[in-house]
């Protein structure tokens, strides 16, 4: 697979990865949701994991990196931008226990707590959470857990499984994310609080194995019949998946976005014949750390004056708060993600 295919992938992340940004500004910009379904930009990060982790491992896997180096090499290349981003968190929890009341938030000591369980990935799920979320501190850090659980069972067990095994684990995982998610009040959306997150797993391992079988297919040139359209389509069909209003919790839709859409738009985005336009390419660079770190942000916009988005929503403040979240990416990714003399694609796909 060219630079070219994975640059347009990495466009696809770094597109999900906003709308994942827009969903949490629910109220912000206007007083309904905007995005409704950015939450489905997880199951296709854990695709796009199992895509590259396949491309950057998996003949290595089976024949001399073991499960412990490989684990050693992703904690490498995830652990500094998202500790960053958790930084970034705890910053917000003192700066919200500034602003509230007495007793109303988080004291000194269960900040530091949370902090030190973040760091280290381990939930809560006894302490009052703030949002419900199973870290407070940094809540994006569930899907985190559940992509290096998926990436070290694969490491371990699933790089010698045949394709066919890996498709019935993915359509066997799915049916239980969905039987779930027609009892989960939140749907789909399960895994990120603090009574679900033990659930992650179910969510990460069938997109991660789904991606795997993708790459295998793709390695086999099994997708050259598909059609090759601009870049570009694929994407702006995943931002009109996004923007789909809801109401309520919708299992249906989002059974199957995740298992038929998400793997038709990769597919479609792979086999894409040209790149996506410069600004794309910047944003799928700074998807990580603009996923690692958005929270910290938003979280202070919320609950704080310091953007004048606490009381009502603002089009024009909400767009500076997104403009921040950008230039706080950005800064992560210059400073911590991409070392001196390595390109971001090469850091994002061969290390």
């Amino acid at each position: 697979m060219t630079g070219q295919r994975f640059a347009n992938l990495d466009a696809m992340r770094g597109v999900c990865a906003l709308s994942v940004v827009l969903f949490h500004c629910s109220g912000l910009f206007v007083t309904d949701e905007i995005f409704c379904h950015g939450y489905l930009a997880v199951d296709m990060f854990f695709m796009l994991s199992g895509i590259v982790i396949a491309h950057s491992y998996e003949g290595r896997l089976t024949s001399s990196l073991s499960a412990g180096d490989f684990a050693r090499a992703r904690l490498r290349r995830l652990g500094p931008v998202y500790w960053t981003g958790t930084l970034a968190g705890i910053g917000m929890m003192i700066l919200v226990a500034h602003y509230q009341p007495p007793g109303m938030f988080y004291n000194a000591v269960q900040i530091a707590g949370l902090s030190l369980m973040a760091l280290v990935l381990v939930p809560q799920i006894t302490m009052p959470a703030f949002g419900g979320s199973a870290y407070p501190v940094n809540a994006v850090a569930w899907s985190l857990m559940g992509e290096l659980v998926a990436n070290l069972l694969y490491a371990r067990f699933m790089v010698r499984w045949s394709t066919r095994t890996l498709l019935i684990v993915a359509a066997g995982g799915w049916a239980g994310c969905a039987a779930i998610a027609y009892l989960n009040p939140s749907g789909w959306c399960f895994g990120a609080t603090a009574s679900t997150v033990l659930l992650t797993p179910l969510r990460a391992i069938p997109s991660f194995v789904m991606g795997v079988a993708l790459y295998r297919r793709w390695k086999a040139d099994g997708f050259a019949r598909v059609p090759q359209v601009t870049p570009l389509l694929p994407l702006l069909i995943w931002l009109a998946i996004a923007e789909v209003p809801t109401y309520a919790a919708t299992p249906t839709f989002d059974l199957l976005v995740v298992t038929i859409a998400c793997p038709l738009l990769l597919v479609v985005t792979m086999r894409a014949p040209q790149s996506v336009p410069g600004p794309l390419l910047w944003l799928g660079a700074i998807s990580y750390p603009l996923y690692a770190s958005h929270l910290a942000v938003v979280f202070t916009a919320r609950s704080t004056p310091l953007f004048g988005l606490e009381d009502a929503p603002s089009p024009l403040r909400a767009s500076l708060m997104i403009a921040a979240c950008l230039g706080l990416a950005w800064a992560i990714h210059r400073f911590v993600e991409q070392p001196r003399g390595v390109t971001p694609l090469r850091r994002q796909f061969e290390v």
